[in-house]
């Protein structure tokens, strides 16, 4: 066989395995992309620089999310909803309805909502195994960069980031690199195997533009499995910092521990017990708080110290059981009060 004919059977073996994975990429996205929706989000805003004086407000958002049951469970970001008023849920056929926040696990930026109606004929999506992954191989991100819906971006899987243990628990948070392209708007989407399954959900990028710069980071299917099994309870619309001591002390809690509450979210349990946000904001050191709000010191009795007394304090929570009467013991302008709460059901 001549030269020329090799490097001719060469070029058509390249053009059809290129052709293969474009078909491949093609029936993938028309496979998975149904499940995939569209957040606009309605969410408390934080305060502006330079504004001393915070009065409560709501700023519009956009995120992108998961489907994975016909129950209507959808998996996000954390930050896409944490402070969220009104969720509006958008389907690829135009289907349109609301949900609400299910859970949030903000140190892992992770959050699950639920949707009031699910369209008849939209498969959900589905999750790997953990671990099921490595890097080198292909993987493709749908969201609404930038509000157009339902793009495709397609990259490798460029990297396998550990974070540290979660206090009070055997939680790894990790972290999958990617050099997918990942904008504003992609936060909470779905990032996929060559078999259309959920390897990850889209949490933040590296970039000193705002724009992607070819590192995404996404949690990872192990870290997804484990909250998820860990049974993380039920959002209760606390927005916190966490105060030490020395903290606690600047701002007159002689206790020396506690939870600063920035936000109350509507419409959520902490609202219904009628807890305060703040109302000042200030920047310490690079931390901007808001400040004047209730701090909440203990739970049940139990001291919030710590984040792993935190940790544990939500552990608790999400074994509670309707008739139960919880107590939330806080600091509001220097005195001492406790709110009692009788558990009215089972998903508070």
């Amino acid at each position: 066989m001549s030269i020329t004919k090799i490097l001719l059977l060469i070029s058509l073996i390249f053009i059809t395995a290129c052709a293969s994975a474009e078909n491949t990429i093609q029936k993938l996205y028309k496979s998975v992309n149904p499940a995939v929706v569209e957040l606009h989000v309605k969410a408390l805003a934080d305060p502006k620089p330079g504004q001393a004086i915070y009065k409560a407000s709501v700023a519009g958002s956009l995120g992108s999310g998961a489907l994975i049951n016909k129950k209507g469970r959808i998996l996000t970001a954390a930050h896409v909803v944490d402070k969220a008023t009104e969720i509006e849920i958008i389907y690829t056929d135009g289907t349109k309805t609301t949900g609400h926040v299910v859970w949030v696990e903000s140190m892992i930026d992770l959050a699950m909502i639920q949707a009031v109606d699910v369209p008849e004929n939209i498969e959900p999506l589905k999750l790997a195994k953990a671990r099921d992954y490595q890097i080198g191989e292909k993987v493709i991100v749908i969201g609404a960069p930038y509000g157009v819906s339902h793009s495709l971006s397609v990259g490798y899987l460029s990297g396998i980031r550990d974070g540290k243990q979660i206090p009070a628990t055997d939680i790894t948070p990790r972290l999958l690199q990617t050099d997918a392209s990942i904008n504003v708007g992609n936060s909470g989407g779905p990032m996929f195997n060559n078999k259309g399954e959920i390897i990850g959900i889209v949490s933040h990028i590296l970039s000193k533009s705002g724009g992607s710069n070819g590192l995404g980071f996404v949690v990872s299917i192990d870290t997804i499995h484990d909250i998820m099994s860990s049974d993380p309870g039920t959002f209760s619309g606390f927005i916190p910092f966490l105060l030490n001591e020395q903290q606690s002390f600047a701002l007159n809690n002689a206790a020396g521990h506690g939870m600063l509450m920035q936000h109350i979210v509507p419409r959520t349990l902490a609202d219904k017990l009628g807890f305060k946000g703040g109302n000042i904001n200030v920047t310490i050191g690079h931390t901007s708080l808001l400040l004047g709000g209730d701090i909440l010191l203990a739970i049940d009795g139990h001291k919030i110290t710590s984040i792993e007394s935190a940790i544990k304090i939500k552990q608790r929570m999400a074994d509670v059981k309707k008739g139960d009467e919880i107590s939330f013991t806080f600091l509001r302008a220097g005195e001492l009060k406790t709110i009692y709460w009788q558990v009215e059901n089972e998903q508070y």
